[in-house]
């Protein structure tokens, strides 16, 4: 018994101390569980697949030198999960709602809420609408959201809020998913597949924080995948290292699969719905930095890179305007006024960040352009009655600088 009571005293020394330390992490620097949606399946909303939480707080951080985007910027949301003031239900008849829904272009996550393009339309329209109507432009962009999730959160959420007018800013997340051949159709997984022993190891081990802690820790040391890289969306901006994943790759002569049947018929459905609710729909075209004279663009440039491979720029930016296309075609057709940023807005240093963002100047000309043609199509009461490019006058007809 004596020659086991040393042995025994440290092992129980090292118990206590082991679950003394993980009561320290979890309750004063508790770290996130690296595998939650795995093993909980959170992101699979049964009717919305692709949301923001509810009066959602978070900070950002630009990287020194990014173009045009400076510092730290808050990003909220509303009781209703979406960029913008507090939605008030049932809506009230003075208020004239707008619904700007897209991907992170249209999100503007790393600027701040006072610069976000639905901010910006919003204080616009509000100096030219009439009477006590008053216009509020929420904001459903979330980064990596393409057609079939725009469709989710407008026919099961949006149409329920009583909109007057929504904005469709899409292309380049559908251009993305044309790409690696996104099933259209649905066919999930049913999540019936045998999890290894080692799945079940690490599944198990990180519902603790010391284990999360060594996960983070050795994570910090090994080189992160390319995919990592493009695919993560850190409080402070990453894009020098995804642009280094770019450059790393050699440019392909390949051309970028598309999927333009798809995109047509989803946007179909889209006029559909909001036809069927009497909603003013609105089409945005994607605009890009490709094949731009702006020598400072390149060097910030991404998206190129799309799983494996780094597309050359007159190709990546044939296949958006491709989608473009589509959207203009059935705008035609259906009667859907357009705001065609593609030919409006200069492919420059001076708009974007990158190949598609807007950096702060980029979402205030937009978003005062987007006001003006609002107006000048009549989609919103204004003081300017049925001739607003009289009042407005030179402001119709060229970009604000």
């Amino acid at each position: 018994m004596t020659r086991w009571a040393g042995p025994a005293v440290s092992l129980a020394t090292l118990v206590v101390c082991i679950v003394i330390a993980e009561y320290v992490v979890r309750y004063f620097a508790p770290l996130p569980d690296p595998y939650e949606l795995k093993k909980t399946k959170k992101d699979l909303n049964q009717y919305i697949r692709s949301e923001f939480p509810r009066n959602f707080h978070h900070r950002t951080k630009a990287e020194e030198g990014l173009p045009g985007v400076i510092g730290s910027n808050l990003f909220t949301t509303n009781n209703m999960g979406f960029r913008g003031d507090h939605i008030v239900s049932p809506k009230p008849n003075q208020e004239f709602r707008i619904f700007m829904v897209g991907g992170s272009t249209t999100e503007c996550l790393y600027l701040d809420d006072s610069q976000s393009i639905n901010t910006i339309l919003q204080q616009e329209l509000n100096k030219h609408i009439a009477g006590n109507t008053t216009a509020k432009v929420y904001n459903a962009g979330k980064s990596g959201d393409a057609l079939p999730d725009h469709i989710s959160m407008i026919a099961h959420r949006i149409v329920h809020l009583k909109p007057n007018v929504i904005i469709l800013f899409s292309g380049i997340n559908d251009l993305t998913r044309s790409i690696y051949k996104y099933d259209y159709l649905h066919y999930i997984d049913d999540g019936s597949e045998k999890l290894s022993l080692l799945t079940l190891l690490k599944f198990a081990s990180t519902e603790f924080q010391l284990p999360r802690l060594i996960y983070y820790a050795v994570r910090r040391l090994v080189p992160k995948p390319p995919t990592e890289v493009i695919e993560e969306i850190p409080r402070q901006s990453n894009y020098r290292e995804k642009v280094q994943v770019r450059k790393s790759t050699p440019i392909s002569n390949r051309k970028p699969r598309l999927d333009l049947e798809a995109y047509r018929v989803n946007l179909k459905t889209i006029i559909g719905i909001t036809k069927a609710h009497a909603v003013t729909l609105v089409f945005m075209t994607q605009q890009s930095t490709w094949n731009s004279s702006d020598p400072k663009v390149k060097d910030w440039q991404w998206i190129l890179y799309r799983f494996g491979v780094t597309y050359r720029e007159d190709v990546m930016n044939e296949a958006l305007e491709s989608l473009n296309d589509v959207m203009r075609q059935l705008a035609a057709e259906h009667g859907v006024p357009t705001y065609d940023l593609a030919r409006l807005m200069t492919k420059s240093s001076d708009h974007f960040y990158d190949d598609v963002h807007f950096n702060t100047n980029g979402a205030r000309v937009a978003g005062i352009e987007l006001a003006y043609f609002i107006i000048r199509m009549g989609l919103i009461p204004s003081i300017y009655g049925v001739s607003p490019e009289t009042a407005l006058g030179d402001q119709l007809s060229s970009t604000v600088q």
